[in-house]
């Protein structure tokens, strides 16, 4: 399947957990991109009926908690989950994409690399996280270091995403530096790009 269109640039976002990739989205669309979040599409296929079956019948449960405690625990069955999850969230990412009226469009997806979407995309872009402010983010967030690490697990390190992205973002500074480097980026996308 291929995401790109020719009247519009889709950029890849990605990082770690609790890096800012949510954060920088929501700039992204205060600067007039147009913005998909494969979170919120999962998050929408959890309510149809077909998924809620398929996912109580291999999990005993369709909540997201519930599913989430099964996957990181479980390499086989993350995989077994992702194998069915990825094409019906690149579908619904295909048929937003279109409908968006900008022509710069973001799309955040933590497992961008892991899964080969950076190869559907024209650019990619990372964000990394303060380190330093890790441990507060978890316990806002209500995740544990264990826990944090189980999903870390799955995921290439973080300097690996860097070494393949095209743009790294330094979440480092707060959010006020982090959305004027978005805006300064989208205005330097748009002289190069002309989106």
């Amino acid at each position: 399947m291929i995401l790109r269109t020719k009247d519009k640039l889709l950029v890849g976002l990605t990082g770690n957990i609790l890096s800012g990739k949510s954060t920088a989205l929501a700039f992204f669309a205060q600067n007039g991109a147009a913005t998909l979040s494969a979170d919120e599409l999962v998050r929408e296929l959890y309510q149809v009926p077909a998924v809620q079956k398929k996912l109580t019948a291999w999990f005993g449960s369709c909540q997201p908690a519930d599913v989430a405690r099964c996957v990181f625990a479980d390499t086989a069955q993350r995989k077994k989950l992702e194998k069915y999850l990825h094409p019906k969230v690149l579908a619904l990412a295909k048929e937003r994409m279109r409908q968006a009226k900008q022509k710069l469009v973001v799309f955040e997806v933590p497992l961008l690399f892991e899964a080969g979407w950076d190869k559907l995309t024209d650019l990619n872009i990372v964000v990394l996280g303060d380190r330093s402010t890790l441990a507060a983010r978890l316990k806002a967030r209500g995740l544990t270091a264990g826990e944090y690490k189980r999903r870390l697990a799955g995921q290439l390190p973080e300097e690996e995403k860097v070494r393949r992205a095209d743009v790294v973002l330094a979440n480092r500074e707060g959010k006020t530096a982090l959305g004027l480097k978005i805006k300064r980026l989208c205005a330097a996308l748009q002289t190069i790009y002309g989106v």
